[in-house]
Formats: structure tokens, C-alpha cells, sequence
């Protein structure tokens, strides 16, 4: 008689799904940092690329494989023969407390950097794009955006590359953040710039001067006076419309043909008059 098979033998032949698992692709960031102070001319930029090790392929988990990636990534920098290499490699690493209370550093990724002389070019950050993917992997490219009201104005953000019409969260406008008290009217879209001065009454509210909606409700700790820097076009007014083409097909005035002046026109001889 054939004994029955343990719970674990029966469990080890059921057959084994043949789904294929997802696995997330691992990330690689590209930041353009503009560095020193601004000027009108060249400005010197950061070109740092990170890329993260991954244990799914032996690939994204080899550093020496990574940092290989890292450097053809940054091919569009290299340098020309007899010149030194400005491309640095590092590794990017992270800490943490074991078990029994020592510190363990492990390398997480590497990182690449490059200083230019100016901005990079659209296809030089085209073709670091264009390598990553071809890795397999998951591609960020980013540019540090600074305020641009005025030079004393440190702020900034991270923004996607390129991408010129997004405004920064907390911004008033792609290229002015937040904190110069500008106000853009919800109705007509004109442009104040507000200032204030405490008091210890309720303030007056402040209306557009263009459409009459209220920009400030009364009732602040605060008095504020708008200055219109820019007019926007009234709400509901109807659009220009162009001059109508002329419905008939006769020639215009000017088309016309001019007759000849009187001092053009042929002098007819005049007969002589008899003698007496």
C-alpha cells in the first residue's frame, strides 16, 4: 500500500506559474546647475548624473558596470586628446545601524559630474538622455531655476528640463517666485505689485483698477497698495475683428485709371485773325 505523500512534497509539485513578475526599472537623475553669481555673458554649469544600483540584473548592480554607463552618459563632455578629463566619479553611499549597534556604509549608487563653461546644449543633454534609456533605465532630467526679479533674491527650484512655461509651486511666474508680492488680477490678468504698511484698524480692501474686482478683501491687519505694472485685456470685451474684404469685384478708387490733366491734352492751332 503507497502511503500518502507529505504536505510539503505535495506542495513542492504544484506547478509553478508562468507569469512573468514586474520589475521597476532603476532610476538614473540628470541635474543642470547653473553655478557663481549671474551674469550677462557665460555662466559655468553642473552636469551631475545619479544612478541608483539595482540588485534585479547583474547589470544595474555592478558598480564598475554603472560607472561605466555614467561615463558614456557624459560622452558629449569628454575631453579632446591631450586634455584632462573634467568628468568626476564618486560613489553615493548610505548608512545605518546594525544589530548589535555599529555603523554599516554600503555604496547605493554612483555619481557623475561635469563642469561646462556655459549652459549645455540641447543635444548634448539629448544624448545623456539617449544613452540612460538605452541602459534600461528610468530617466529624470532636471535644471535648478532661479528667481530672476532680482539679484539679491536667492531662491530657487528644481523644474523639468526645458520645460520654460512651468511655474515653480509657491511661484508667481515661471521666472519670479512668490516672495515679491506680486498679485495678477482672477478677472482681466493685470499685474500689481503690492506693498503695505501696518495698522491698528481694520484696512480697506483694494479693488483692480481695470475690472473693479476686489484683489484684497478689507479687514487686514495690514494696508496695501497695489501699483499696476502690467494691464490685462477687460474680461468680455469682443475680440478686433479685421477689416471686411470688399464684396465686389469693381476696382477700388485707387485702381481706377486717371484721366489726363488739362495741361496734358493736345493744344489745337488757333486760326490768325484777318488783317484790315
Amino acid at each position: 500500500m503507497i502511503k500518502n505523500r507529505p504536505a510539503a512534497a505535495k506542495r513542492a509539485l504544484v506547478p509553478v506559474s508562468n507569469e512573468k513578475i514586474f520589475v521597476p526599472r532603476p532610476t538614473a537623475t540628470a541635474i543642470v546647475d547653473p553655478m557663481g553669481r549671474r551674469t550677462d555673458g557665460a555662466r559655468e554649469h553642473l552636469v551631475k548624473v545619479a544612478i541608483e544600483l539595482n540588485a534585479t540584473d547583474e547589470r544595474f548592480s555592478d558598480k564598475a558596470v554603472v560607472t561605466a554607463t555614467a561615463r558614456r552618459a557624459l560622452n558629449a563632455y569628454a575631453p579632446g586628446e591631450g586634455q584632462c578629463d573634467p568628468r568626476e566619479f564618486r560613489e553615493i553611499t548610505a548608512s545605518s545601524r546594525g544589530k548589535a549597534g555599529t555603523l554599516v556604509t554600503v555604496v547605493v549608487g554612483v555619481e557623475c559630474t561635469v563642469t561646462l563653461p556655459d549652459r549645455p546644449t540641447d543635444e548634448s543633454i539629448e544624448m545623456l538622455r539617449a544613452t540612460l534609456l538605452g541602459e534600461g533605465y528610468r530617466v529624470t532630467v532636471k535644471e535648478r531655476r532661479e528667481c530672476l526679479e532680482s539679484a539679491a533674491c536667492s531662491t530657487d527650484a528644481m523644474v523639468v528640463w526645458k520645460q520654460v512655461e512651468d511655474v515653480p509651486t509657491g511661484w508667481f511666474s515661471s521666472l519670479v517666485c512668490g516672495r515679491h508680492d506680486y498679485r495678477r488680477c482672477a478677472k482681466c490678468k493685470s499685474v500689481y505689485r503690492l506693498t503695505s504698511t501696518n495698522t491698528a484698524r481694520q484696512a480697506p480692501s483694494v479693488h483692480c483698477e481695470v475690472c473693479g474686482i476686489i484683489l484684497v478683501e478689507w479687514g487686514s491687519s495690514k494696508v496695501w497698495n497695489a501699483e499696476l505694472v502690467t494691464r490685462g485685456p477687460l474680461a468680455g470685451e469682443p475680440p478686433v475683428e479685421p477689416p471686411a474684404e470688399p464684396l465686389s469685384d469693381e476696382p477700388l478708387a485707387a485702381e481706377l485709371p486717371v484721366e489726363p490733366l488739362a495741361a496734358e491734352l493736345p493744344v489745337e492751332p488757333t486760326a490768325a485773325a484777318p488783317a484790315i
